[in-house]
C-alpha cells in the first residue's frame, strides 16, 4: 500500500480549537416591496412628431451597412477561424 492509495487509512485532521460556528441569529428576511405612488408626477418630455419623410438610398445604405465587400469577407473568415458558423450565428 502506498500513501496515495485510497484504501490506506489516514490520520484524522487536527481540530483548531479557536474556530467556532456563528452563534448570532440570522437577520429576519424582509423582501422589498413597492412603495406608494408619488402625489405629483413630473411632466412628460416632449416627443417630436414624425416628419413623414422617407430615407434616401444613401441613408439606407449607411444604416444597413453598405460596407466594402472585402470587410465582409474578412469578417466571415474571422468567424470561421473562431469556430463559428457565419450562416447561423448572429
Amino acid at each position: 500500500m502506498t500513501p496515495d492509495d485510497p484504501t490506506t487509512p489516514r490520520d484524522a485532521l487536527p481540530v483548531n480549537p479557536t474556530l467556532a460556528p456563528h452563534t448570532a441569529p440570522a437577520a429576519d428576511h424582509r423582501p422589498a416591496e413597492q412603495g406608494p405612488a408619488p402625489d405629483h408626477l413630473p411632466p412628460a418630455p416632449a416627443v417630436p412628431q414624425p416628419s413623414g419623410d422617407g430615407l434616401s438610398s444613401a441613408e439606407v445604405t449607411a444604416l444597413v451597412g453598405g460596407a466594402d465587400p472585402s470587410m465582409t469577407e474578412a469578417n466571415l473568415a474571422l468567424e470561421s477561424a473562431e469556430g463559428l458558423d457565419p450562416t447561423t450565428e448572429s
